[in-house]
């Protein structure tokens, strides 16, 4: 095969990979009993999306080029960061594996639906009232007990007043939940938790007086935990959960009531900065509301929400809102990442391309080397050595270079950064010479695809060239720029 062949089937596999429509991941722990996996899976088929469901625990990914092949009992899948998104369940928490396949892709720059971190956030209860408080968000007071020898501290810490609530640190759908009436029962639930499984860990939290909680669904466009704006979300539906009969607990597995609330404006505020606080895209809030004072509580926050009980509590499935909203890849952002203030990066046609990654870079476009630049009927003519580009003019940036203020025509171009195409970059082409690199990335791009740039590092992702050097560069056209053959 000719080098000529090989970079018409590279082009050919970038225009099929931006072409190719939005698929579905459902990462899950329980295939045959999840019902919520299933209805992603047939709201996908009612709107024409592709969905995969597969046991996390049954996965194996294979890296190939901009992409990944998921291998799961017999079936292989492959997908890629331009056309999948990733939705997480429970599941992935079982156990380091799973964790590690969600952690995988998350590095590999897919859009996660929930991130890792923000799953682990949730599913530890203190450590999810801790985030709810350092955001001034209300929750019951609660406090771990490491050890039978602390439970006089933790109950001092609640309020010392019964009945209390005992939960385990980790669970889900009401289990491990229970009221405890006296400081007795306080001893004896205690010690038969710990019995069953001495790796329990145990927190206890006031009781707020109420005969039912709320279950909010939230939907956060961009995470941002210290300006949680409500037009940056919005609320998928909310479900008045009532306590099931002769229990306490409110959950709908469990067999409690549902119906429809009417949220204040206030409730509203608290469930998406809740939402917010931990980290996630699509979550649960809980919130009860305390019968004495009218004053609300955040529970918890469930990252793997069901929408079984909340579909049937607004009277239309939840489900096809979620894949709405994960299928528009303008809703997509990624996971931090942090990366070196220059890297490589690699460009069709041209080759491997040193990049400065400048956060004080504000302008509309980042800039690419350029020996000629001409216009020509909305059309920008350019060349960079021996290659000659016409690409159209999208706009125009006004660049400010000491005391003048450059016009320059932007491009679209698609670049490949730590092994995943983003395509559409905005770029100008300029004359460069004079600089260290030969290409310059703005803090649009850098905010597009999640990164964090370190200051004291460089190649902190990518492998540094041997032969560049930064002194060296600047007069050098070419310097930085390791060219296709």
């Amino acid at each position: 095969m000719t080098s000529q062949n090989k970079i018409i089937d590279f082009f050919t596999f970038i225009n099929e990979s931006k072409s190719e429509t939005t698929q579905v991941l459902v990462l899950t722990g329980n295939i045959k009993g999840s019902k919520t996996s299933s209805s992603f899976a047939d709201e996908c088929k009612k709107q024409g999306v592709k969905c995969f469901v597969v046991d996390v625990n049954d996965v194996v990914l294979e890296k190939v080029y901009n992409g990944h092949i998921l291998k799961t009992g017999k079936e292989k899948i492959m997908i890629n960061p331009i056309n999948t998104v990733v939705i997480p369940r429970r599941g992935v928490l079982e156990n380091s594996y799973t964790k590690q396949v969600l952690s995988t892709l998350e590095k590999e720059r897919y859009f996660t639906v929930n991130t890792l971190a923000s799953m682990e956030a949730c599913e530890n209860k203190f450590i999810t009232s801790q985030l709810m408080e350092a955001h001034g968000l209300p929750v019951p007071k609660c406090a771990l007990v490491p050890n039978e020898t602390t439970l006089d501290k933790a109950l001092e810490a609640v309020g010392g007043k019964f009945p209390i609530i005992m939960k385990l640190l980790s669970g889900t759908q009401g289990i491990g939940v229970s009221v405890v009436e006296s400081y007795a029962s306080l001893k004896s639930v205690y010690q038969t938790i710990r019995k069953l499984d001495t790796s329990n860990e145990i927190l206890i939290q006031e009781m707020i007086p109420s005969d039912f909680d709320l279950r909010i669904q939230v939907i956060i466009k961009k995470i941002d935990p210290l300006n949680p704006k409500k037009d940056n979300a919005f609320i998928l539906g909310t479900m008045k959960r009532g306590a099931v009969k002769k229990d306490f607990r409110t959950n709908y597995s469990l067999g409690g009531s549902v119906s429809k609330y009417k949220l204040t404006k206030e409730l509203e505020e608290i469930a998406i900065s809740a939402a917010n606080a931990v980290g996630c895209h699509w979550c649960g809030v809980d919130i009860m509301i305390d019968k004495n004072t009218g004053k609300p509580y955040i529970l918890e926050v469930n990252s793997s929400p069901g929408t079984e009980g909340i579909s049937k509590a607004i009277g239309k499935p939840i489900v096809g809102d979620v894949i709405e909203y994960v299928t528009d890849k303008s809703n997509w952002t990624y996971s931090i990442m942090e990366i070196g203030y220059l890297e490589s990066i690699t460009i069709p046609k041209i080759g491997q391309v040193i990049a400065k990654f400048d956060t004080g870079n504000g302008s509309k476009s980042c800039t690419i080397h350029a020996d000629k630049v001409e216009e020509k009927g909305g059309k920008v003519h350019w060349s960079i050595g021996k290659r000659k580009f016409v690409n159209d003019i999208i706009e125009h940036s006004e660049a400010e270079v000491g005391t003048k203020v450059h016009k320059r025509p932007v491009i679209e171009l698609d670049i490949t950064f730590n092994g995943v195409i983003i395509p559409k970059v905005k770029v100008s082409p300029d004359d460069r010479t004079d600089k260290s690199t030969p290409f310059l990335a703005n803090r649009a791009f850098m905010k597009s695809i999640g990164l964090i740039v370190n200051p004291q590092k460089a190649f902190v992702v990518t492998e540094e060239p041997k032969e560049y050097s930064v002194k060296a560069a600047k007069g050098e056209p070419y310097a930085g720029i390791k060219f296709d053959k």
